[in-house]
């Protein structure tokens, strides 16, 4: 009979990319009876297909079709040859400098993070409280119309209030959680480039999907003069789906990048849990996530996909007085967030064992189930304290960024400058902070999926933290491992 921790080292999830490798492993089983198929080849290999074809078709109607529609535009544009648009350079270098400053920052963050993760938890708990509770007051003190706000304010507060006091239990396993999950990405810390890079392919893909906007928009929608002189645009009776397969690209593209980091994520915190010393992790995952497992990547964004076009549809139709499309709408958006809640776990999956879309979210659904964890999973305490965080580095770089004017006095032919600094210096530093935390969630979801398969190959890999995190646990909620 097996021990424990023979079943945990059949149990290891593949991260690295090794086709010599890869093509001798058979199917595997972890403790808690999953069976993970990790043969070589392609998951989900549909869905990849459409996915890559429908890329090679959007580049090449922006190429072919775009560049000469928006040339189109720009030659029937109205210009000015004397107006010229001047950059102003001390701004491009100060937003430049604000970027470094806020990426730099963000690996001080991790260190604070580990440092005082039960503290910045109850820290972002009372800071919900306290900013319902002022603008309670405020409402109030305004009178008038003002306190029905207020009113509505009141009952936030109450519910805040109510929700810090239930959850005051469970508070330290989410610390110790977010700690582990945060030591993982210190000691691989590269995996932040694949955030950024992530960054830089959303930029030029979003480029292209702007010509091939362009080339759809210049097909559908033609400007005549009717008989008495007036303009009038005339739209083809094809427009409508010929957007709405433009969105759902844009959208599914997107969904596809963002869920990449998250797969890739997912198996280099699995690697550092099950065997911290293999090297090239990052990119093994990184490479797994973009090949093998891009057809599951696809499939799993492609409904979410679907479902936010609708949405966007639904909204419209709301704006013209459409009941029924309120009611859409509503719908549509609760069925989008599971689906999203239900991709975060799967992926996790995928990400470790590299499995199929559909087997992935079988197999951990299953074993929350089995374990009793559906409960914990729907705990948003880290998510909490983690978007406080990012709020918390875009109000420091506001700060700065207005600052820079006062102490340097070269902006002062600039209208405004400190508020201008002020502005970018907020959302450079929360959106690039906004990075660094997906990373973390992702970390903190795969935590919680091994912590659920395999909690014994913690102690031996990492002893001082698996004490933290099953001291916590036995804290939280009363039960062990």
């Amino acid at each position: 009979m097996q021990s424990y921790n023979e079943k945990q080292q059949l149990a290891a999830p593949l991260t690295g990319y090794d086709d010599a490798e890869s093509g001798r492993i058979k199917a595997q089983q972890t403790s808690s009876g999953h069976q993970s198929n990790q043969k070589s080849g392609v998951r989900d290999p549909i869905f990849l297909l459409l996915f890559v074809g429908h890329l090679i078709a959007m580049f090449y109607v922006a190429f072919t079709s775009g560049i000469d529609a928006v040339k189109t535009w720009n030659d029937d544009a109205d210009t000015d040859t004397d107006t010229s648009v001047t950059v102003n350079k001390k701004l491009m270098y100060t937003t430049v400098g604000i970027c470094v400053a806020s990426s730099a920052f963000t690996g001080v963050l991790v260190s604070f993070l580990m440092r005082n993760a039960e503290s910045l938890i109850q820290t972002s708990l009372r800071m919900s409280i306290a900013i319902s509770l002022l603008c309670t007051l405020l409402c109030f003190s305004q009178g008038g119309p003002l306190v029905y706000m207020g009113v509505i304010f009141a009952i936030m507060t109450l519910i805040n209030w109510c929700y810090y006091r239930a959850v005051q239990s469970r508070i330290p396993f989410a610390a110790a959680n977010l700690k582990v999950a945060c030591q993982a990405v210190r000691d691989h810390f590269s995996v932040l480039l694949i955030s950024y890079f992530t960054i830089v392919k959303s930029t030029i893909y979003f480029s292209v999907w702007v010509l091939v906007f362009a080339a759809a928009y210049k097909a559908g929608v033609t400007t005549t003069t009717d008989e008495f002189g007036n303009t009038v645009t005339v739209t083809s009776d094809n427009f409508g789906t010929i957007m709405f397969f433009v969105l759902l690209s844009l959208y599914w593209t997107q969904e596809v990048l963002k869920n990449i980091t998250h797969v890739t994520t997912a198996g280099v915190v699995a690697s550092w849990w099950y065997d911290p010393s293999r090297s090239s992790v990052v990119s093994g995952a990184y490479c797994r996530a973009t090949t093998t497992s891009l057809g599951s990547i696809a499939m799993g964004s492609f409904f979410v996909a679907v479902l936010k076009v609708l949405e966007d549809m639904a909204r419209n139709a709301r704006r013209e007085n459409n009941a029924l499309a309120c009611i859409a709408e509503c719908l549509l958006s609760c069925l989008r967030s599971m689906l999203e809640y239900f991709n975060r776990w799967a992926f996790v999956y995928v990400g470790i064992y590299g499995d199929s879309f559909v087997q992935s979210g079988k197999a951990v659904m299953a074993l929350f189930k089995n374990r009793g964890w559906t409960a914990l999973i729907n705990d948003n305490l880290i998510q909490r304290v983690l978007t406080f965080a990012a709020l918390s580095v875009g109000a420091l770089m506001a700060g700065v960024g207005a600052l820079i004017p006062v102490v340097t006095g070269s902006f002062d032919d600039i209208d405004n400058a400190s508020t201008i600094l002020a502005i970018i210096g907020f959302f450079v530093g929360f959106l690039l902070t906004l990075i660094l935390v997906g990373v973390i969630d992702s970390a903190v979801a795969t935590v919680f999926v091994c912590m659920a398969e395999a909690p014994n190959v913690l102690e031996s890999t990492h002893p001082a933290l698996f004490y933290d995190l099953s001291a916590a646990f036995r804290e939280s909620h009363n039960i062990h491992f």
